[in-house]
């Protein structure tokens, strides 16, 4: 019995039969490189390292952590990239100081008078445009984003519904359903650049679709447009606006980049237009009418033409 038990023993073992089951995904780890779908969030994390000052680190104790990732000291702080918290926050003050620098004149004998102060939206907002949204033709949109960070989303007043008329205007069904509690306004739905927020139907049988050009949370829809369609062209720039929307302190700079300034959306609409105007142009071009001399000039000359004879 202890022989065969041996014998047994000593056997090799059979080798592993082949798995047939389906390859599973590969699972990330700290040395291979992060999934696709991560890698957004892992570039923008070690963008704002060491762009904030943490909070544990002149408490009694120090910083509990070993890989902090905000400064232990002012001298730590890297706010030299354009992409960090300092560095945004120091370009919304920037822009507000020039709103309000414009809205004063020095005179020849240096004295400082005010000049018209404008809109409150040319006061207080950073106008910006997301032009020809989606590849669709002239289907312009305005962010305008507050000193605070809040964007006000609508239509510029270049989109063709303007030239329409409005019959309806039906927002999607998530953005009806987002809700924000508390005073700083948490729980709204994260929107993306091309999501939906509305369908315009025109008396035409038209329809289009307006975006949210910017990627932030939903604070408020403007919901007065459902019983007051028109509103959205007599005041598109005010009371007709679509939502508020509340980006991320880290994107206010990548938001900016992505759209053209007030400037900008002009110069881009001049160009435009003047190559509309130069396609046009061969197709519009019509025949002049003969002026007077020259007719004369013609009567002349058939009579001046010898008649042919009549053969008999």
């Amino acid at each position: 019995m202890a022989t065969t038990e041996l014998t047994e023993a000593a056997e090799p073992l059979a080798p592993a039969a082949p798995n047939t089951e389906a390859p599973t995904a590969p699972t990330s780890s700290p040395s291979s490189p992060a999934p696709v779908t991560k890698k957004r969030r892992v570039e923008r994390r070690e963008r704002l390292r060491k762009s904030a000052l943490c909070k544990h680190f002149d408490k009694p104790g120090g910083c509990p952590f070993p890989n902090c990732k905000f400064a232990h000291g002012r001298a730590e702080v890297n706010d030299n990239d354009t992409h960090s918290v300092a560095a945004q926050r120091k370009l919304i003050r920037e822009q507000a100081i020039h709103r309000t620098e414009e809205q004063f004149q020095t005179a020849d004998a240096g004295a400082v008078t005010s000049k018209r102060r404008g809109t409150m939206i040319e006061r207080y907002y950073t106008e910006m445009f997301s032009c020809d949204t989606k590849g669709k033709p002239m289907e312009d949109q305005y962010v305008h984003m507050h000193s605070n960070r809040l964007c006000v989303v609508g239509v510029a007043e270049t989109h063709p519904v303007m030239q329409e008329e409005l019959v309806s205007v039906e927002f999607t069904q998530s953005v009806l359903d987002s809700r924000v509690t508390g005073k700083k306004k948490k729980g709204g739905r994260f929107m993306l650049p091309d999501t939906i927020l509305a369908v315009l139907k025109c008396k035409s049988g038209r329809e289009f679709k307006l975006y949210s050009c910017i990627r932030g949370a939903l604070i408020e829809v403007n919901e007065r447009l459902q019983k007051e369609p028109e509103m959205l062209k007599q005041k598109h720039r005010s009371d007709g606006y679509l939502i508020i929307i509340q980006p991320k302190k880290v994107e206010v700079a990548e938001i900016q980049e992505s759209l053209l300034s007030k400037d900008e959306y002009k110069q881009f609409r001049e160009i435009s237009k003047a190559k509309t105007q130069a396609d046009e142009a061969p197709a519009n071009v019509k025949e002049e009418p003969m002026k007077d001399e020259q007719m004369s000039e013609l009567v002349k000359k058939e009579a001046q033409v010898e008649a042919v004879p009549m053969e008999e």
